[in-house]
This record gives C-alpha cells, structure tokens and sequence, in this order.
C-alpha cells in the first residue's frame, strides 16, 4: 500500500462518520469540525462550557474537553489528543483526526473493521538481562514485569487463550525482535508489560498505556508532527485496533485501581512501530515513586493488576467476536475521571 493512499484512509477513516453534512474548516492548516456537531452526533447533546473546558454527556457517554489543550476526558478516562482543541468564530473546534481517530471508536467501538477474533496474547515483559530498566530499593523493573507476564498468562490460558511469551526468564532480547515473536501467531495480540522511571520526579505516580500515533500526528508529549511521524511503518495498518485494545485494557485497569490516570496516550515505541498485530505498551505504575513501588513489590498488588490486565484482554476478546461494548471505568466498580490534573 502507498504511502499516499495510507494517509488518506487514516485521514478520512472506512466508514461513514464524514458522509453527513459537517461544517469542516481549516483551522490550523487541517480540517476541524465543531464540537456541538461532535456531540450531537453522538447523542449527547448540546455542550456546556465552563471557563476554558467544555462538556456533554448522556447516559453513561460523556466527554470534556479543553480549550487550548489536546487533554480530553472520555468516559471516564483521560485521553490525549493529537491537535488542540481551538476556539474560533464563535465556535470550538476539534481536529477531524481526533474525531476519527479517538472519539469516534470509543463511542463507537463496534464500527472499526478490522477486529479479528483473538486466539493468542504475546506477552512481552519489559527490559531484562543487561536491561534492567528502572529500579527501586525494593526490586527491578525487569524482574516484575516478568513475573506479572507470568500471572497473566496464567489467567488468560485459564480463560482459553493460547498465550506466547518473548522472554521466560532474565534474558535480554532485542526490541525489534520482541513483536516479530506475535507476526508469527495468526489471531494475536502483542502487549508489553512495564513500569515506570521518573527519577527526576519521584512524586510522578500513576497508570497509563500506549499506542501507536495516528499517521502524521505528534506522539503524545511531542508538540507538533516531525519529519518522522509522517512515516508509514507497520504498526500503523491496525492503528484503529491498537487504540480500541488500549482503550479497553486501559479502562479495566482503572476500573480496578484507584490509582492517578494518566491516560491512553501515543508514541512511536519500536515495538509499537514494528508490530504487525494489534499493540499496546503498559507502564503499570512508578518504580521511582516510594508508595508506589512498595506497592509494587507486593505479590498481591501483583496478583490484582494482573487480573486488571487479563480482564482488559477478555473485554478486548469479547469486542472483536461479539462487537460487545467493552465495561467502562464505573462497569468495574472505579471511580471515573472528572477533572483535569496535573501529572507533575
């Protein structure tokens, strides 16, 4: 497939979202649409602003958005959106990327083509061997994240899944090498499994997950698009699957946890890149971080996250063969988010 045909179809998306009549102007040299257009589309009526954020919400839909700011709530989650959200003629606007890419499969999640019945998890525990990754007094990142690979492979091989993993013991295997283990298992999934470092800020706490960037659009942190991000590679042919598995992976993790939500957020992580299956990377937590890490270092909390993760995966399963609405944060008993925090 070219490059050009490539951009276009993650552009404008396979459905029918755009064949209405939306009013689509170029706002900072790409196509928005209005976010009242946005909402009623969605059925959750006309929206509400409130100083620099604006909102709506039906049932148990809802979005908030910021004015300025590529931060979004949705569903009781945080989201990071590729483009800011701008004010302009009377109106606020969103990127029409954003709607495709982000708000249209999380309100509509039975509508991305493309979710194949899922047979095999590839498990991939983070660092390993001479990469130890981030430590604390406590233990190493390598070290927990293969042992929490190990207890969700358990669980999914319980529930029925064939379960692959790129390294059993304290190995170091190459990044590249980790996603190719899940090109070779028709019907796979690839999930990496961290934990995080912010040594520079021990008080930074939190989840979050990750997945490839829409084509042509900054990972997230990255202010505006580089040369680099217009760049097809393989991760980007399932990009819509790879956001519906974060976003329901994401979603079972807070509902189980009461931990900061720091998001479903993109980068172009080699094994994000490379993978030819649907792809999400975990930081399930700061090693860096005092509380957290004692946390961490608990084979209970252990115990607790990897049925997060494992039901995360089961709803996941549950998508792509029953087109079912995957549970949301408050479906798991969690507390959704509401207001926007700070990470630092």
């Amino acid at each position: 497939m070219s490059f050009r045909w490539l951009l276009l179809i993650l552009l404008f998306g396979s459905g029918s979202l755009f064949a209405a009549a939306w009013n689509i102007q170029t706002i900072d040299g790409r196509d928005a649409v209005p976010v009242e257009q946005v909402t009623g589309f969605y059925g959750l009526g006309p929206p509400v602003i409130s100083g620099n954020s604006i909102s709506a919400a039906s049932g148990n839909s809802a979005i908030r958005l910021r004015i300025g700011s590529r931060e979004a709530i949705i569903n009781g989650v945080r989201h990071w959106l590729a483009f800011p959200v701008r004010d302009q003629d009377g109106s606020v606007w969103i990127s029409r990327m954003d709607v495709t890419k982000t708000i249209d499969p999380i309100f509509r999640p039975a509508e991305v083509n493309g979710a194949r019945p899922l047979t095999t998890v590839v498990l991939d525990a983070g660092h390993g061997g001479h990469d130890k990754g981030a430590s604390s007094p406590l233990g190493l990142e390598k070290e927990f994240a293969l042992d929490l690979a190990k207890r969700v492979k358990k669980r999914l091989e319980a529930a029925g899944l064939k379960v692959v993993m790129t390294r059993q013991s304290d190995v170091f295997i190459p990044l590249e090498s980790r996603p190719v283990v899940a090109s070779r298992n028709p019907g796979s999934i690839f999930v990496s499994l961290h934990f995080n470092d912010a040594s520079w800020r021990p008080a930074a706490t939190g989840m979050e997950v990750f997945c490839i960037p829409p084509l042509g659009t900054p990972p997230t942190g990255q202010e505006k698009p580089l040369a680099r991000d217009l760049e097809a590679v393989p991760g980007h042919r399932l990009e819509p699957q790879n956001f519906l598995l974060a976003n329901t992976v994401f979603h079972a993790m807070r509902g189980k946890f009461s931990s900061m939500d720091r998001g479903v957020k993109r980068a172009r992580f080699k094994v994000l890149q490379l993978a030819a299956v649907p792809a999400v990377l975990i930081e399930a937590g700061f090693l860096t971080n005092p509380a957290e890490a004692k946390q961490i270092a608990s084979a209970s909390w252990r115990d607790r996250m990897a049925d997060a993760i494992t039901a995360g995966i089961l709803e996941y399963r549950k998508l792509c063969t029953q087109q079912a609405r995957p549970k949301q944060v408050a479906d798991w008993g969690g507390k959704p988010t509401t207001e926007f925090v700070s990470e630092d």
